[in-house]
């Protein structure tokens, strides 16, 4: 068993204030400027280039990076986070269901993110940026969001399809030019209100990786996006669900993926057999999927391997509320919270148990 820790932040101003707040947090980390300042800057022309991506889609996060970087003393090109070179997406399982499949006739939202607790943030957020829609989600890299919830009821979740993209060992160079997901779903949420507004906008963006996102709104609508090398695929519901997990959903997509992990398809199959039949589902139902282990359930424990549960969410969209656990729902508690609120706790202790799922883990299907 190992401890990590998960933390809770509040951030409202303006962005700059909003950067200068996140330094003033790690400042007295002897570590920080390892982890998020390069030695040498980048390239003027690789800077500038992500600096205008970044200011034409997810306008003022520049400043909040700014404000970043000037609580260290430094100059923002200075930061990692512009080349994307430390990031490490792992494995998402996640489900829209509908309000006609609902017994409560609300939408929700399952989400399972799984990595590793060593390179994951750990760290939920609610960001109240001036002029932007208030959002509570799980932070990437300090300032981008692999998945939350606006005030106005849209929800955006990220799951990697394929092998991740970025600059990590291991990972897949970029076929195109573009914006990882993490700003992607930030941009979505901060300034977007329903399905239409999300999947207008990520259209019109130049897409670096490769993903499943899926978008729901609580007006009952739900869309899934998929990227793979510069190819962008939209479908809206036509079901009262939608799901998905880490490989390609669609034709478009499935001929240029090379293959799937088999247990990205069992994920894929545990919604789907949750999801399929005729029945209304319960809250509790729903709820199942995230406290049941791998393969029956969504929570994994492979820590070992970079692939265990690291957060937990449910999101209600209705009522613009989330129900999350840090770390796996099985071995940690599950915690309430209202799009926008406070959290009573800024750090707590998150315990992780680690199991062998044995080879077959691993394996591929073509």
């Amino acid at each position: 068993m190992r401890t990590h820790t998960g933390e809770f932040t509040f951030l409202k101003g303006s962005s700059y204030e909003i950067g200068k707040q996140q330094a003033l947090e790690y400042l007295e980390n002897p570590h920080a400027k390892n982890f998020f300042l390069r030695e040498q800057p980048d390239s003027d022309k690789e800077y500038l280039e992500m600096r205008s991506q970044i200011e034409e889609y997810c306008p003022g996060l520049n400043r909040e990076l700014e404000g970043f970087a000037e609580g260290f003393g430094l100059e923002a090109n200075q930061l990692k986070f512009y080349n994307d070179a430390w990031l490490l997406p792992g494995g998402c399982s996640i489900g829209a269901i509908l309000p006609r499949k609902m017994i409560d006739g609300k939408t929700y939202v399952v989400r399972n993110y799984d990595l590793s607790p060593d390179i994951s943030d750990m760290r939920l957020c609610t960001t109240k940026v001036d002029g932007r829609y208030t959002h509570t989600g799980f932070s990437v890299s300090t300032f981008g969001r692999s998945e939350g919830l606006n005030e106005k009821g849209l929800c955006v979740a990220f799951a990697s399809c394929g092998m991740p993209i970025g600059k990590y060992p291991g990972m897949r160079e970029p076929a195109v030019t573009g914006l990882q997901f993490m700003i992607i779903v930030r941009a979505l949420l901060e300034t977007c209100k329903n399905i239409e507004e999300a999947v207008y906008a990520v259209k019109n963006m130049p897409v670096g990786t490769n993903m499943n996102l899926l978008l729901a709104d609580a007006n009952g609508e739900a869309a899934v996006v998929g990227t793979f090398d510069g190819v962008k695929v939209v479908k809206k519901a036509d079901l009262d669900y939608l799901i998905v997990t880490n490989h390609g959903l669609f034709p478009e997509i499935e001929r240029l993926e090379p293959g799937k992990l088999e247990q990205s398809q069992l994920r894929y199959n545990v919604l789907e057999n949750k999801f399929s039949d005729n029945c209304k589902r319960s809250v509790c139902e729903i709820k199942e999927l995230l406290s049941t282990e791998f393969p029956e359930g969504l929570s994994i424990h492979n820590y070992k391997e970079n692939f265990g549960t690291v957060h937990s969410v449910l999101f209600n969209l209705t009522d613009r509320q989330l129900e999350f656990s840090y770390g796996s729902p099985l071995q940690n508690k599950i915690y309430k919270i209202n799009v926008g609120d406070h959290f009573s706790k800024t750090r707590l202790p998150v315990e992780f148990w680690d199991r062998d799922y044995g080879p077959d883990f691993w394996r591929i299907l073509r």
